[in-house]
C-alpha cells in the first residue's frame, strides 16, 4: 500500500483543521474507520482538499501519525542520554508511553491500518519511522541497566511488545472498561494509575532480584 504523494504545507488552518477532525472521530469512535464524509463535516472543511493537501486517505492517515508521534523521538534521544539511572530511565519510559496513548488512543490502530499489507513500502516506512527507534532506545536502556548489574539478560524484542502491548491495552479495551467494569471515561487519574501499576510489572520482570 504506497501512499500517494502529499503537499508539504506548515501551519495551514484547511489541513490541521482535517488533522483534528480526524483525530477527534477516531478517539470519539474508538475505531480508526473513519470516511471522506465524516472528516469533512467534523471539520468544516470541503472534502476535495483531504485529496489536496494530503494525496489520499492513506496521506492523511500517515500525515496524523507523524503529527502525532513523530515529535516524541527528540525526547526519547534526550531521555537515552540523560544522566539518570536506568531505572529512573524506564520508569520515565513507560510513563511517557502511556501518556502518548492517552492522548492519541487510536494510534496502534492506525499502524495497523497503515501497514496492514506488510510488504508494502508504507508498512516498512512505519518500522523504519516509528517502531525501530522506538525499540532501539528500549533496548539502550535495557542494556545500560544490564551494566548498571540491575537489571537481567531480556530479550529486547520480546520485551518491546510487552511493553507496547500493556501500555496500549486499556486505551483499545474502552467497550471492556464500559461493559465489564461500568467506566465511561479514561480519567487523567485513571491513567497515572495505570501507568504506575503497567510500570510496576514491567520493572518487578527485569530486575534482578537480590
Amino acid at each position: 500500500m504506497a501512499s500517494s504523494p502529499q503537499r508539504k504545507e506548515a501551519n495551514n488552518p484547511s489541513a490541521d483543521a482535517l488533522l483534528n477532525a480526524t483525530s477527534a472521530l477516531m478517539t470519539e469512535r474508538n475505531s480508526v474507520d473513519v470516511t471522506f464524509v465524516d472528516i469533512a463535516q467534523r471539520s468544516g472543511v470541503n472534502s476535495a482538499l483531504i485529496r489536496y493537501h494530503f494525496g489520499s486517505k492513506t496521506g492523511l492517515f500517515k500525515a496524523l501519525l507523524e503529527r502525532d508521534a513523530g515529535g516524541t523521538f527528540d525526547n526519547l534521544d534526550a531521555l537515552v542520554n540523560a544522566e539518570m539511572s536506568a531505572v529512573e530511565k524506564m520508569r520515565h519510559h513507560v510513563s511517557g508511553v502511556i501518556k502518548t496513548y492517552f492522548r492519541y488512543p487510536y494510534m496502534n490502530r492506525l499502524v495497523g491500518a497503515l501497514s496492514i499489507d506488510t510488504e508494502s513500502d508504507m508498512a516498512r516506512f512505519i518500522a523504519e519511522r516509528f517502531t525501530k527507534p522506538l525499540a532501539a532506545a528500549q533496548q539502550a536502556i535495557l542494556e545500560q541497566g544490564q551494566r548498571e548489574g540491575v537489571f537481567r539478560d531480556i530479550d529486547p524484542m520480546l520485551f518491546h511488545f510487552s511493553l507496547v502491548g500493556a501500555c496500549d491495552h486499556l486505551f483499545h479495551a474502552r467497550h471492556s472498561l464500559k461493559y465489564a467494569f461500568g467506566i465511561e471515561e479514561i480519567t487523567d487519574d485513571l491513567r497515572r494509575r495505570y501507568a504506575d501499576h503497567i510500570t510496576g510489572i514491567l520493572m518487578e520482570s527485569i530486575l534482578l532480584k537480590p
